[in-house]
């Protein structure tokens, strides 16, 4: 898709000079906790652009600091982090129909099609996608996009999930998934202590209080800071991506609990043929955390 298509694909969209700042943001969001959607509430298909973004080459360095991968390298998942002002700005315009605070991150796939490097000027796209129904709520997507020119050079979608209630529940409950199998599986132990979040925080910029201490975790209902889960996902990106023997260019993944703060954690990753399919297992009791793939 053209860079001028993702345009048209928007009802309403902003150009934007620079990305806004995320504490900011962190506090408008705040004001959306008014918000009451319905079961056939629909995303606002919003867009946003920043042209001329230059990957900072220090940025990059504590955000490898913190997440595990070579010192100067961009990862796979650092575009995510740097377009996330876009998506807490669009998910915080009056125009978007459900509150921002309380939405839970359900799935991410991202796709390097040309590597990012340091010194070309990337036009950034950030769009909302359809939304679907599903019986926790309503589920919709941001799309993520780098262009130079009219050519796309990584792209993502990522799944967000708005907690509704009174949505038509299933006939009958899914099957549950099969496990991955623990022939040829590697595991690698990661302890994850208090401060995580954070410390995420100052490379990502989101200060939300689910992240910080456990008190402020609390008053969200959680009985202990959860780690962000975009760093759950490039630490196991860091892990397995040093058994493919080339970059990651592919990662999909799906959160299935959250990661508490502090914990120990577990990847376990089969790789085979240039790609890997990963569990991410908490170290206590083996619950499934984090599942999906990743391939050179």
């Amino acid at each position: 898709m053209s860079v001028n298509d993702t345009l048209k694909a928007a009802a309403k969209f902003y150009e934007l000079p620079e990305f806004p700042n995320g504490k900011a943001l962190l506090l408008k969001a705040a004001t959306t906790s008014n918000k009451k959607p319905k079961p056939d509430t629909q995303a606002a298909r919003l867009g946003a652009r920043v042209k001329k973004v230059f990957i900072d080459r220090e940025w990059v360095r504590q955000y490898n600091l913190v997440c595990g991968f070579k010192e100067d390298v961009i990862a796979l998942t650092a575009a995510q982090v740097v377009a996330s002002p876009l998506h807490m700005f669009l998910l915080s315009r009056p125009e978007h129909p459900m509150p921002m605070l309380g939405m839970v991150h359900l799935h991410n796939s991202i796709e390097s099609i040309k590597p990012l490097e340091y010194g070309v000027p990337y036009d950034v796209v950030v769009t909302v996608g359809e939304t679907r129904g599903i019986p926790q709520g309503l589920e919709f997507d941001l799309h993520t996009e780098f262009f130079v020119g009219d050519e796309v050079h990584w792209k993502s979608t990522m799944s967000i999930l708005c907690r509704v209630k009174g949505m038509p529940k299933p006939a009958s409950k899914p099957a549950p998934a099969e496990a991955l199998s623990a022939v040829g599986a590697q595991y690698t132990a990661v302890k994850v202590p208090e401060n995580q979040g954070r410390k995420y925080a100052k490379v990502s910029n989101d200060y939300n209080p689910i992240h910080l201490y456990a008190q402020t975790a609390k008053l969200f209902g959680f009985k202990q800071a959860i780690v962000h889960g975009m760093w759950t996902a490039a630490k196991t990106l860091s892990i397995v991506e040093a058994g493919l023997g080339a970059p990651a260019r592919k990662f999909d993944l799906s959160f299935k609990q959250p990661v508490f703060l502090p914990s120990g954690i577990s990847v376990k990753h089969v790789t085979a043929e240039g790609a890997s399919a990963f569990e991410v297992l908490a170290e206590r009791d083996s619950k499934v955390l984090m599942v999906g793939s990743i391939a050179a």
